[in-house]
């Protein structure tokens, strides 16, 4: 297993996140990029990406680590192109021992708006101490030079996700003062993920979601139906949108109401881009 940190990075730049915005879950504090053009000979070269997080007894389990932590690239700097998660590319994650061995890295292509597991690239490394994790890997495998920036994004895997940063992603360039590519108008709609969900009448109901879109901002509209008829209409206005989280929204049921029911959602961007309509059932009783 190779290891992240290592010496002689000819650029490196860090990161800050908030720190304690995770309540219980892992908290990720910063995130750091290592440039290594040598590493490999040639034209090729490497890179380092970390994330540090406060201490916690759970991040690493075991001599290889189970590490819920993924960090994911925009090699072209372009949101509105790659995976619906900020425009990102490529992904590296961490697969949890099983048959009592130790976990190992996956890495992931961008598969239409989601991902899709690709072969381990030659040289990918990744580490895991009490308070950092991280990868490693060369530059021709995200499809970049050794002097090519790029977004990145880190994000705890939880039922609580903590990302880093909270809202967009990084921009890391290796050659100090480079600004990243001018983006031009947003083009492509949010996708939406809607999840079924169950409630007791005259209580309240949380009806969950997952909104992405490549820029960071949307405006959802959520219905509730019982049959054909509309019961409820709830509106959110154009806000930040972190695709790696969950939404929710809560509605009070009536008293009387029981059954099967269903509920639909769909989301705009800043740029007015509508997403298909999403449908889940919404079961009372």
């Amino acid at each position: 297993m190779a290891l992240v940190g290592v010496a002689g990075a000819d650029s490196q730049t860090s990161f800050v996140d908030p720190v304690g915005d995770a309540g219980s879950s892992f908290d990720i504090t910063g995130v750091r990029v290592s440039s290594y053009p040598g590493w490999g000979g040639g034209s090729d070269g490497s890179v380092g990406l970390e994330a540090t997080v406060t201490r916690n007894r759970f991040w690493c389990r075991g001599e290889g680590g189970d590490l819920p932590l993924l960090i994911a690239i925009d090699a072209d700097q372009n949101p509105d192109t790659g995976s619906a998660f900020y425009g990102t590319e490529v992904e590296f994650a961490f697969s949890p021992p099983a048959n009592a061995r130790d976990g190992e890295a996956v890495f992931l292509r961008a598969n239409g708006w989601d991902f899709k597991g690709a072969r381990l690239p030659e040289g990918l490394g990744w580490e895991c101490g009490p308070t950092i994790g991280g990868y490693f890997i060369g530059t021709s495998a995200l499809g970049i030079t050794p002097m090519s920036g790029f977004n990145v994004v880190a994000a705890t895997i939880s039922s609580h996700p903590d990302t880093a940063p909270d809202i967009g992603t990084f921009n890391y360039q290796p050659v100090a003062g480079t600004p990243p590519p001018k983006l031009g108008p947003d083009t492509r709609a949010p996708h939406v993920v809607t999840y079924p969900a169950q409630a007791v009448h005259g209580r309240l109901a949380t009806l969950t979601y997952q909104t992405l879109d490549g820029r960071g901002k949307t405006a959802d509209t959520i219905r509730i139906y019982r049959g054909k008829r509309l019961l409820k209409t709830i509106r959110r206005p154009l806000r930040d949108s972190n695709p790696f989280d969950l939404s929710h929204v809560t509605w009070r049921v009536p008293r009387t109401l029981r059954g099967r029911l269903r509920f639909s959602v769909r989301s705009a961007d800043a740029a007015g881009n509508q997403s298909n309509l999403r449908w889940a059932s919404l079961s009372i009783r």
